[in-house]
């Protein structure tokens, strides 16, 4: 950051992060419309076509974040900011970690539209819940990365995202039991290709997977730091 105060960063950070929040939800929003769509019979090119274009903002959004983060001299953070400067590496880590749910979003979209996969109706309506789970998830992410920026912006202010961690934890395994059932029924039903149904299913499931290992890097971001409690029941 050539110029500017403190609180300019803490605000740019602030703004910028929400921004990047917010087009990986509608990233995964949009993904959910797919996959209701494409089961009921319509053609998902348009609906990829956002998603490539939504994860391509994201990507320009991680890189302009952690250019800010890193090209911050020391005298620019200030005291305000002294959570942000002894955590910027992990904090550049979390930025990365976050560009795997589009990454994974606009996969999943992308190999739907180009393989056309038969639109067996008991699978897309389980592929669709999980899509559910996901936008539910991310929501909880968004506020869960909402708050620690915050946080870490503040030199004083405590807090804590435990009920955060604990609700994408519960919705991951709920996204792993609807994967389970998906492969179950692909080898033992009638259908004619079980391993595209089982690859979409570990896909799908993949997706919530990268929100967790996010929440897991916030659990490590916060194992060392007074100041925010991360994982359920510590104190």
């Amino acid at each position: 950051m050539a110029s500017g105060s403190s609180s300019e960063f803490s605000t740019q950070l602030v703004t910028q992060t929400d921004t990047y929040l917010e087009t990986i939800r509608e990233c995964v929003d949009r993904l959910s419309t797919l996959v209701e769509r494409y089961a009921s019979g319509e053609s998902p090119h348009d609906v990829a076509e956002t998603i490539r274009a939504l994860e391509s903002e994201c990507d320009v959004q991680k890189r302009t974040l952690s250019s800010l983060v890193t090209n911050t001299s020391v005298r620019e953070f200030g005291i305000r900011n002294s959570r942000v400067h002894l955590n910027s590496e992990q904090l550049v880590k979390l930025y990365q970690l976050l560009d795997e749910i589009p990454n994974t979003a606009e996969q999943i979209a992308e190999d739907i539209s180009t393989i056309d996969p038969p639109r067996e109706q008991w699978a897309f309506q389980q592929y669709h819940e999980i899509t559910e789970h996901a936008r539910t998830a991310m929501a909880t992410l968004y506020d869960a990365v909402h708050e620690f920026i915050h946080l870490l912006c503040s030199p004083t202010e405590t807090g804590t995202i435990t009920d955060h961690i604990s609700d994408i934890r519960e919705t991951e395994s709920a996204c792993d039991s609807i994967r389970n059932d998906i492969i179950a029924e692909a080898f033992e039903g009638s259908t004619t290709q079980p391993l595209l149904y089982r690859e979409f299913a570990n896909n799908f499931d993949h997706l919530v997977d990268t929100m967790e290992d996010t929440t897991d890097h916030l659990v490590l971001l916060s194992s060392s730091e007074p100041w925010i409690t991360a994982e359920p029941g510590t104190v």
